[in-house]
């Protein structure tokens, strides 16, 4: 718009502005000048308009007009979306409140000025109670309805902000942060995807996670049924090796001794006593965990937890007490150096009893060896079939 217009704009405006002064008549003043405002609004618009076609005509005479203004570039691949970045119902949730709440307050005063009224003239005004009555709990049930909408649109906000960019996350986080329970954020964000504010997630309600795409669900759900039945096999072995409570009665009996033992080591300072009081430990330990893997050789140990073991431990605590004295006289040092001698025994016994437990795979390993030699000969695969067909 040219100079010359904007100044013709001003001109009528103080015009319409002296008018109104001089005749002391200001009804039509505020019209006047909304008439000259919006005639050079249009004025302006059909300028721009113009304008526009003209250039267009212009570029498209340019070769490569269509190539910047109509030609997309190259389809890129772009992951889909998986949440409503600008979810609506906001505006109309506001409304809703102050419209609700508005029309409860009011009515809900109606209600109680008839009421009051019923009550001065001793007449039931019933029929404008029920209609008061009911506009009144209709504004507050949509008052409330948009309180609730607000409200949801809010955490949903928050679960977003808190997921970032994962594509599953755990729904006690979630609770953490909103301050609400496992169950109630779970509902909730069932209730978000029903309302399409997700669009691919998923609850996982069996060990709380939440899951945002069709394809983090089907990984998540592969991994988990891995899992479980790895922790099936787990189970079932050890339901295999599970021990009755008497064998396990017999193993804790036994972790006491290897316990004293190692007590007793501590407080020898004897390197020769020591290493054999190591090598003791060591076989015992190694005898119990075979009890704990099989535990039908636990009748084998009965010599050995009511003899052996019990009169081990009163030897190594009659030698920690002599080793203490200040002063180790010829008794002294000869009842110690046969309790040395003692130890040995006990872990030569210790070995052979360790060795018998494996008597029974022993001959069980031996049997499959013949049994596979047996049928390598019959096939004609055994080495000394070969050399006799070389010969």
């Amino acid at each position: 718009m040219s100079d010359t217009n904007w100044n013709d704009v001003g001109d009528k405006i103080k015009d319409a502005v002296d008018s109104a002064i001089s005749t002391g008549d200001f009804s039509n003043l505020s019209r006047s000048i909304g008439d000259v405002i919006n005639d050079t609004i249009d004025n302006v618009k059909g300028s721009v308009k113009t304008a526009a076609q003209q250039n267009k005509k212009t570029y498209s005479a340019n070769p490569y007009y269509k190539t910047i203004h109509t030609e997309s570039a190259p389809d890129q691949p772009q992951p889909p979306a998986l949440y409503n970045k600008r979810p609506g119902g906001q505006a109309g949730a506001i409304i809703s409140m102050a419209l609700g709440y508005s029309v409860g307050i009011f009515t809900l005063a109606g209600v109680i000025s008839f009421i009051a009224l019923s009550a001065a003239v001793s007449h039931m005004f019933l029929v404008p109670l029920i209609i008061f009555g009911v506009l009144a709990a209709g504004g507050f049930c949509l008052g409330t309805r948009g309180t609730k909408k607000i409200r949801l649109l809010n955490r949903y906000r928050s679960y977003v902000r808190q997921i970032d960019h994962r594509l599953s996350i755990p729904i006690q986080q979630l609770a953490d942060r909103a301050h609400k329970s496992v169950s109630f954020v779970a509902k909730d964000l069932q209730n978000m995807i029903d309302q399409r504010l997700f669009y691919e997630a998923h609850v996982d309600t069996q060990d709380n996670y939440f899951l945002l795409s069709d394809q983090a669900y089907e990984d998540y759900r592969s991994a988990r049924l891995e899992y479980y039945e790895q922790k099936k096999i787990i189970e079932k072995e050890q339901e295999k090796h599970k021990v009755s409570d008497e064998c396990q009665k017999l193993i804790d009996e036994g972790q006491s001794y290897i316990r004293h033992i190692r007590e007793c080591n501590d407080d020898i300072p004897g390197e020769e006593i020591s290493r054999k009081l190591d090598k003791m430990e060591q076989l015992v330990q190694r005898i119990f965990d075979e009890v704990r893997i099989h535990p039908e050789v636990a009748p084998d140990l009965q010599k050995m937890m009511d003899y052996y073991l019990p009169t081990t431990s009163k030897l190594l605590d009659a030698y920690r007490e002599l080793d203490k004295q200040p002063v180790a006289g010829d008794n002294i040092r000869s009842t110690k150096a046969e309790i040395e001698q003692t130890v040995d025994t006990l872990n030569v016994a210790f070995e052979k009893l360790l060795d018998s437990l494996f008597v029974d795979r022993a001959w069980d390993i031996s049997s499959d060896i013949s049994v596979l030699n047996t049928m390598l000969a019959q096939e004609g695969l055994k080495e000394d079939d070969f050399t006799l067909n070389n010969k």
